[in-house]
């Protein structure tokens, strides 16, 4: 059996502090304590994984100073050096990247226990104007040796199905979500379903680890290629370990979920046969019918939103 051993952190942004870089480093402090507390408990730990924006916390105004290149900022030089140090995978969670096109994203990356960077994935679903970073285009994977291979999403990656789709199609079988989801944005009715529906439909490992209560609502949970919830934590900052046994998602997808439903090779039989299941992406998802009756842009800033504000309440 192959098994990728984890390490879910579910971790809060404990700085306060006003100085952006000072606010980074306590942060990063933070997580290296954990990275050093959980491979002492747990010497087989393979793989690390934080939430999406743990080193630089809910940042509304610093959020383009806090940015860094990646790889050449000082946050990522700390967490490779400590990865080698460890000898173990780790996904830092994500936290702000300075492009080489100016523009800050909202980047996830894998650290190998040699410390070399080998999966960056920019988010590309921005929840505008709640976020002001810049939106990725690509959806990339990675295979670790000998265990299986890893693909990323962020936070609200997770709403929209192409997202999860587009890796599980190029072979992911575990898909890490770091996120930074508030109770007041749909709870456990939105966060858990939402989980179990894209390890359903992919047939594969969803791992969501979140930031806890107040700033986040928690709920970090993993769950397998037949919609189980494996492992969930409740509010408080905690942690956990996982097993994953990877030759549950081959099974899956070769014998089908239950049993009998093959999504994803159905998929493919169900194309080749003429069915067009695509339907909806080609003729170009922006020339569908749903948006001829809804207005453009969507709002990306708070005062682009105070002025969408007014021009919906016309047509109320």
């Amino acid at each position: 059996m192959t098994y990728l051993n984890m390490a879910i952190i579910q971790m809060a942004s404990p700085s306060g502090h006003p100085d952006p870089e000072q606010k980074k480093k306590e942060n990063l402090e933070a997580m290296m304590a954990y990275i050093d507390q959980v491979t002492f408990m747990n010497p087989t730990v393979d793989l690390i994984a934080f939430p999406e924006l743990c080193l630089n916390g809910i940042e509304p105004i610093n959020w383009r100073q806090m940015a860094e290149p990646i790889p050449g900022g000082p946050s990522t030089k700390a967490l490779t050096e400590k990865a080698k140090e460890v000898k173990k995978w780790i996904a830092p969670g994500s936290y702000f990247e300075l492009g080489d096109d100016g523009n800050v994203y909202n980047t996830a990356i894998l650290i190998s226990p040699e410390g070399e960077i080998e999966l960056k994935y920019r988010k590309v679903f921005i929840p505008y104007p709640l976020e002001p970073s810049h939106p990725g285009k690509e959806f990339p994977v990675f295979e670790i040796p000998n265990i299986g291979k890893i693909g990323f999403v962020i936070c609200a990656d997770g709403h929209y199905p192409e997202a999860m789709r587009n890796l599980a199609l190029k072979g992911a079988e575990v898909i890490i979500k770091p996120t930074l989801q508030g109770e007041w944005i749909g709870g456990l009715r939105n966060h858990t379903p939402v989980a179990i529906t894209r390890a359903i439909e992919n047939q594969c490992f969803v791992v969501s680890v979140g930031q806890p209560s107040p700033i986040g609502m928690g709920d970090s949970v993993v769950v397998d290629p037949e919609g189980r919830i494996i492992e969930q934590l409740g509010v408080a900052e905690s942690f956990t370990f996982v097993s994953l046994n990877l030759d549950e998602v081959r099974r899956v997808r070769e014998a089908g979920s239950c049993g009998m439903f093959g999504f994803l090779k159905m998929l493919k039989e169900f194309k080749e046969a003429g069915c067009n299941v695509d339907e909806c992406y080609q003729a170009g998802i922006e020339n569908a019918d749903v948006y001829k009756n809804l207005s453009f842009p969507h709002p990306k800033t708070p005062d682009e939103l105070k002025k969408y504000e007014k021009k919906v309440e016309l047509y109320s």
